[in-house]
């Protein structure tokens, strides 16, 4: 095994063990549903809030000024967030350390790392740009308040999926050129990653359906690195 393979295989899972423990702490502390009513056909509370575009639906998903559930609905949701940005430098890099994998083992040429890097660090900017909106607007349930931090979300987080399903696309391309059985993630790459696009421009629930086939084949890569040869 080439010196350039290892070390991806090693950023492989140093990334990916970050995903998966950052992931699994976020299951943990963040809400499972809307206080009231999620945006049409998402489930999940963080997943809605971040694709919320109205004050209604913020309202909706984190209740009325009055309502009992409230407070707490809010203090789990900024933990998720704030918690969020530790996730939202692991996920990139392991999009990177896959890339680079790819890269090491002949499969993608050279720019193609370059092109997934810009990617990564628009998930990155989208993310942190989309979470500051997100922690003000977890503040009020003013609509006059609510519409500059909305108008801001509703760019950044189309920045994010829209890198993050692009660069699935793309990986999967050259993950189905792979020789060992990993190459069959690529399937679920391009689900998640086709889902999502989707999901973006008419049916919302794609997105989420998206991320999580997308999660699926990063622990599938993940299980595929600690497997490789060691380093």
């Amino acid at each position: 095994m080439a010196i350039d393979e290892v070390r991806a295989i090693r950023l492989v899972r140093l990334t990916g063990a970050a995903v998966l423990a950052l992931g699994v702490v976020l299951f943990a502390v963040m809400p499972k549903s809307a206080v009231v009513r999620n945006v049409d056909g998402v489930q999940g509370a963080v997943v809605g809030f971040e694709l919320a575009t109205t004050p209604a639906e913020v309202v909706g998903i984190l209740g009325a000024h009055n309502d009992p559930h409230r407070d707490e609905m809010v203090r789990a949701m900024d933990r998720t967030n704030r918690i969020d940005f530790l996730f939202m430098i692991a996920y990139p890099a392991l999009t990177v350390a896959i890339a680079l994998l790819l890269v090491a083992r002949g499969l993608a040429p050279r720019p193609f790392a370059t092109a997934i890097v810009v990617l990564a660090v628009a998930m990155w900017a989208g993310d942190s740009v989309e979470n500051l909106q997100l922690l003000q607007l977890s503040k009020t349930t003013d609509a006059v308040v609510m519409a500059g931090p909305l108008a801001v979300l509703r760019v950044a987080t189309r920045i994010k999926w829209t890198a993050l399903f692009v660069a699935a696309l793309g990986e999967a391309v050259y993950v189905w050129r792979d020789a060992t059985a990993w190459r069959w993630s690529a399937v679920v790459f391009v689900a998640g990653g086709a889902l999502g696009l989707v999901g973006l421009v008419a049916w919302l629930a794609g997105v989420e359906y998206g991320a999580n086939l997308i999660g699926v084949a990063w622990l599938w890569t993940w299980v595929h690195a600690l497997r490789a040869g060691q380093g």
